[in-house]
């Protein structure tokens, strides 16, 4: 605690020298709840202010802040969120391989199922391989994913069924796919259904392939204070067709190292995501109650100058590692490995912390996508033009994922 208090006041000196109107973030964004700390270091009482926003088609009203529940392993943050107003929980089939729904569906059984929402995904692909090199999923095949899942979440319906992942803009309209979540619909497996999606590069196609569709009730999409605005429009106008839109991924990818001092900039960049008026909520990840608190927090907040400085000062340290997935890096190499995928691996790596996930990630890929190629290349023709040193990066993928 000493350590931590002495390193914020160090940097509360150095940004008042080096940023003008410090004082104003320090008033907005309380440093102890930033730093992950509890507010007990200043004596002062927990408060949070929920805000709740309807998802778009559903009806729902759900917390502006909800849970991405992926990383979890301790069900008493599941309570400690409920007791602060969250009440839409998001988990998915293939998280911590079936555990992650199993600790979500004790929490239901506890709690009670009506108090919550509740969306998991499957992803409908046996890999992250290239579309040409996989086969879907058999429509039972999805079937008895979806059966897991509720059996897993001890209840008979989900409010929210996504694929999941969904890379390619013909994959939102696949004929199997839609027929499987007009059934599970039907059958009162869940009430509504939605896709997600990750990969910046085709986050626009894929929008606009499933507002075409005129199936989905539900977006979940990467976006945070680096997305481009062309994914913002995108999502604009699926909100505008009465599509609710989730954002994942807000806070870019959330490394701990790169403070400046111990002021944490995610509140910043939840707060930048929840004052786009076409989210309806967020689902940071959370893994202990301070993050939950810290979170909670950025609820209200506005993004002005001092915050957006504080957002560039933050990506300027993250900015040789962390990338955009815009994908313009396919274009430079002829072994192109699936550089967005697995620099999302080692996000969860460095960023979340958790070595399982970042594996797991990693290990899904076709062995054409991993990066054995860049191993032997001389050539290193692959360029980022955000300046990642993409073969730098594959080769410590290799070393830390293979």
């Amino acid at each position: 605690m000493r350590k931590h208090a002495t390193e914020r006041r160090q940097f509360i000196k150095n940004m008042s020298v080096g940023l003008a109107g410090a004082s104003l973030l320090l008033n907005r964004i309380k440093v102890p709840a930033a730093c992950g700390a509890t507010t007990a270091i200043r004596g002062e009482k927990e408060t949070a202010t929920m805000e709740y926003r309807t998802l778009g088609k559903t009806g729902m009203k759900v917390s502006a802040v909800s849970f991405g529940v992926m990383t979890l392993t301790d069900p008493a943050v599941l309570f400690k969120a409920l007791e602060v107003g969250i009440n839409y929980f998001d988990t998915a089939w293939m998280y911590q391989y079936g555990r992650n729904e199993e600790m979500l569906g004790r929490f239901l059984k506890e709690c009670g199922r009506s108090k919550v929402f509740v969306a998991t995904k499957i992803a409908p692909w046996y890999s992250l391989r290239t579309q040409e090199m996989f086969p879907m999923e058999k429509a039972a095949t999805m079937e008895e994913k979806m059966a897991q899942s509720l059996k897993r979440l001890q209840t008979d319906y989900v409010d929210v069924l996504f694929l999941h992942n969904i890379v390619r803009p013909e994959w939102a309209t696949h004929e199997p796919m839609l027929a499987f979540l007009a059934k599970m619909k039907k059958e009162g497996k869940t009430r509504f259904v939605g896709i997600s999606f990750h990969e910046g590069s085709t986050l626009v196609e894929v929008v606009n392939a499933g507002i075409k569709a005129n199936c989905y009730d539900v977006f979940l999409a990467a976006l945070n204070f680096k997305s481009p605005q062309e994914h913002c429009a995108a999502l604009q106008r699926a909100r505008k067709n009465n599509i609710g839109i989730i954002a994942m991924k807000t806070q870019a990818g959330g490394y701990k190292d790169a403070y400046q001092g111990s002021l944490s900039p995610h509140q910043a960049a939840l707060a930048w995501v929840l004052q786009k008026d076409f989210v309806d909520c967020a689902i940071p990840g959370m893994v202990n109650m301070e993050q939950v608190m810290e979170n909670v927090g950025a609820v209200g907040k506005k993004i002005g100058w001092t915050e957006r400085k504080l957002l560039n000062t933050y990506y300027d340290a993250i900015k040789d590692r962390y990338c955009l997935r815009c994908g313009r890096c396919r274009a430079t190499c002829a072994h192109m490995p699936a550089v967005p995928t697995i620099n999302r691996a080692l996000m969860y790596y460095e960023g979340y912390g958790d070595a399982g996930l970042a594996r797991a990630t990693y290990q899904a890929l076709d062995n054409a996508e991993k990066v054995v190629s860049c191993l032997s290349c001389r050539t290193h023709t692959c360029r980022c033009v955000h300046g990642i040193n993409i073969a730098q990066r594959m080769r410590y993928a290799h070393e830390i994922l293979a």
